[in-house]
């Protein structure tokens, strides 16, 4: 299963002279020659002993390197063309155009292709992000990366990739895979410097400063007491007059901000700049030094859109401006502003690819070529920089269902007394769809919903694939019929409406990541009161009252594994159905409060296969024992029971169990009834849902009436079906959040047999 991907495909043409280009900082697109096959988070760089500009990889997808392409590294050749820039000796087709080089043998980061020859691996599936982790180091005359956990470089004469492998690094020191950061090349200390992006186990979420030594080959971590706040997306320049590097704006996830911070190389420390104006917020930009101006240039960016259509781009791109930074003066001007056709068609939520040569020209690629622009920083457009600059510090966010306040802005008050009558008088077996005035509009495919007792709250976080990315999860109000969000969600950029996830844990306010879905990986702990999000390396709780997440101190002791992790409440503590880390046999384990992790629970005897979508779990609060379902396996249909005073499953023959092969993801014990109602449909009935008697240890049907929320078919994997105690009442919340509520009446229930 492929990412959705937001691609470059290159048509661009010969870089025309100097008499040939338009006027200074306009825009010229390059219509000759070609880069033939997709790629996109592309490095582009200048290399200045050879004079020409380069592009040094790119990813792709394993499909799409098996199809005509050019090269992984190109350069501008005398003939002003794009030149597959071959290993020595290697005779892999022709100099410009489609070559034969080998493919590798997996979606695997590393540095061997299938024949052997040391290139990077840049058609890397799931959580890989090279951002603008690379820059040229002038006394090497190299080019060095940072991804994937490796450092590495290329040297442009010797046309030669190396693998570093430093003792150390950030991501093996912090854990995870860090995503959307950036460095550029100190010349004052002879070092790489690194800063932003986010995905790794420390505190903040990002790494913090660190250090490459080229000479040394050593990692180093700066321990500073200021550093800016985490970002990403966010470039950083080098302004070797001043011995200073710039950073501007970027992405925090929830908001996209239009600071300057200064990073005096001699002194080591941090400050945050104060110019009296700056660009617009944004993150995606590209920044540069003119070595010509001796400024440092802003280039392009991307902001947000508010949109909650399926797959909908939550980022669109800027006009492309170009913005000058006299880091003496601490002075922003603008120089020009494309309109929003003109210029490169930089594609959102990426980095802009850029580089500048030693004449101030830029090259920059888009979606659909390459564009390049004569900079002259003495033109600048005063008119323009006063009507587009905002003051420092502005921050953009989204608007409508991604913020807050707006499920209570415009609402009349709210009238509980009305709801709670409403809800007395619900008929007995009809699904009834709650009014509820203001829904979020995300798409919250494939997870279900929790119920929260004491706060009389529906708690729900679904999502992920090309559904709902965010990091805050929603509260349905149960005595207001009012939906609140507790904080601004966070998204993941490129992982947004993507078929992966992000393969990590936090985000930078510490809030977990949404899996790939998350199936029936939440539930509840009746002790701390909070939402249980288990699907990770770590244990995530949600307190509705504080509105925040906490983290488990240790790791699970269970497979992190988002398809199989089923939660249930029990008075106990939350339990959970998983596969041990070690041989992946299946195991039950119990939260404890005090320490919020997890306790194994003896377990002796059979349990049942599982698979997304295909089991579940509910506890029986009269027999204090757990019943596990699945349809799948030998004993699909039948009913496992679990006794906690035992540790012993067994298999309880369930009669009618071949005529329930409904799919048991959801489940909801029903004490008056002692009964759990399965949330699909019987086979072959539109209206029948299935429901194991747990006095008589029988499967029945029964036929519900109204608004159903399962739909026309067998099973909805969107809905989430949760038991009200305080009501005695039934809820399902759907895929865009719409909330149907069921008083049910065991006595039209009749046997599957």
């Amino acid at each position: 299963m492929q990412r959705a991907l937001c691609v470059f495909v290159f048509v661009t043409s010969l870089i025309p002279t100097h008499d040939a280009l338009a006027a200074p900082n306009v825009w010229t697109k390059l219509d000759r020659a070609a880069i033939i096959g997709r790629r996109w988070d592309v490095p582009v760089g200048f290399d200045p002993v050879a004079k020409q500009f380069l592009v040094l990889g790119g990813r792709s997808t394993f499909a799409d390197v098996r199809k005509p392409r050019s090269y992984d590294v190109l350069t501008l050749n005398a003939k002003q063309e794009w030149e597959n820039t071959l290993p020595p000796g290697k005779e892999w087709g022709p100099k410009v155009g489609a070559c034969n080089a080998p493919p590798w043998k997996n979606e695997i980061f590393g540095f061997r292709d299938t024949e052997g020859n040391v290139r990077p691996n840049w058609t890397v599936y799931g959580t890989f992000s090279l951002g603008q982790k690379y820059d040229y180091d002038p006394d090497t005359k190299a080019f060095y990366f940072y991804a994937g956990g490796s450092t590495f470089k290329y040297d442009p004469a010797e046309r030669a990739w190396t693998d570093l492998k430093p003792p150390n690094h950030p991501e093996k020191q912090l854990g995870g895979t860090l995503l959307w950061s950036s460095m550029v090349y100190d010349r004052h200390n002879k070092q790489l410097l690194l800063f932003g992006g986010g995905n790794v186990q420390s505190r903040r979420g990002d790494p913090g400063t660190w250090t490459y030594s080229p000479s040394n080959n050593v990692w180093s971590e700066l321990k500073l007491k200021v550093q800016p706040p985490q970002r990403a997306n966010s470039r950083l320049a080098y302004d070797p007059i001043a011995k200073k590097v710039v950073l501007f704006g970027g992405d925090r996830l929830d908001e996209l901000m239009s600071d300057t911070w200064i990073f005096d190389v001699v002194a080591q420390e941090w400050s945050e700049a104060e110019p009296k104006k700056a660009p617009a917020p944004r993150g995606g930009h590209a920044l540069l030094w003119l070595p010509k101006a001796r400024k440092i240039l802003l280039v392009g960016g991307y902001e947000y859109t508010s949109t909650t259509g399926y797959v909908g781009n939550l980022y669109k791109r800027l006009p492309i401006e170009l913005w000058t930074y006299d880091v003496a003066e601490s002075r922003w001007d603008l120089l020009a502003r494309a309109g929003a056709k003109e210029g490169p068609d930089a594609p959102a939520n990426f980095f802009a690819s850029a580089a500048v040569d030693t004449d101030d020209q830029v090259l920059m690629l888009g979606q659909s070529g390459a564009w390049l622009c004569e900079v002259d920083a003495s033109k600048t457009d005063n008119d323009g920089t006063e009507k587009h600059h905002v003051k420092p510090g502005t921050i953009e966010r989204r608007e409508d269902s991604h913020d807050p306040s707006w499920y209570e802005r415009g609402m009349p008050k709210a009238d509980p007394a009305k709801v709670d009558a409403d809800l007395k008088k619900l008929p007995a077996n009809e699904w009834v769809v709650r009014p509820t005035p203001k829904k979020p509009g995300m798409n919250m495919d494939w997870g279900s919903a929790v119920f929260a007792p004491e706060h009389d709250m529906i708690l729900r976080f679904s999502g992920g694939h090309s559904a709902y990315s965010g990091t805050a999860p929603f509260v349905y109000h149960v005595k207001t019929d009012r939906y609140t969000l507790p904080f601004v969600p966070e998204y993941p950029i490129e992982y947004v409406y993507s078929n992966d996830q992000v393969r990590g844990e936090w985000s930078f306010k510490r809030n977990p990541w949404m899996t790939g879905h998350t199936y029936k990986s939440t539930g509840y702990d009746p002790n701390l009161k909070a939402m249980v999000f288990a699907p990770h390396d770590y244990t995530y709780f949600f307190d509705p009252i504080e509105g925040a997440w906490t983290r488990s101190p240790e790791r699970n002791p269970y497979q992190a594994n988002f398809y199989v992790v089923t939660v249930c409440a029990t008075p106990k503590g939350a339990v959970v159905w998983a596969n041990h880390r070690q041989g992946g046999t299946p195991g039950l384990w119990r939260l404890d409060a005090a320490s919020k992790t997890w306790k194994p629970l003896p377990l002796k005897g059979d349990m049942p296969a599982t698979g997304a979508d295909h089991h579940g779990m509910a506890y029986d609060s009269m027999r204090d024992r757990l019943l596990l379902f699945s349809d799948l396996g030998k004993n699909r249909g039948d009913v496992l029971e679990y006794d906690f005073k035992t540790g012993m499953t067994q298999w309880l023959g369930a009669k009618g169990k071949d005529k329930a092969l409904a799919q048991s993801r959801e489940t909801a014990y029903i004490p008056e009834a002692d009964a759990v109602l399965i949330g699909a449909h019987v086979k072959d009935s539109q209206n029948t849902w299935p429901m194991y008697d747990c006095a008589t240890n029988t499967w029945m049907g029964i036929k519900l009436k109204g608004v159903d929320p399962v739909g026309k078919k067998a099973f909805n994997n969107s809905m989430g079906l949760v038991y009200d105690p305080n009501r005695r009442l039934v809820w399902a919340v759907g895929q865009y959040s719409q909330v149907h509520v069921l008083r049910l009446d065991k006595k039209a229930a009749r046997k599957l047999e």
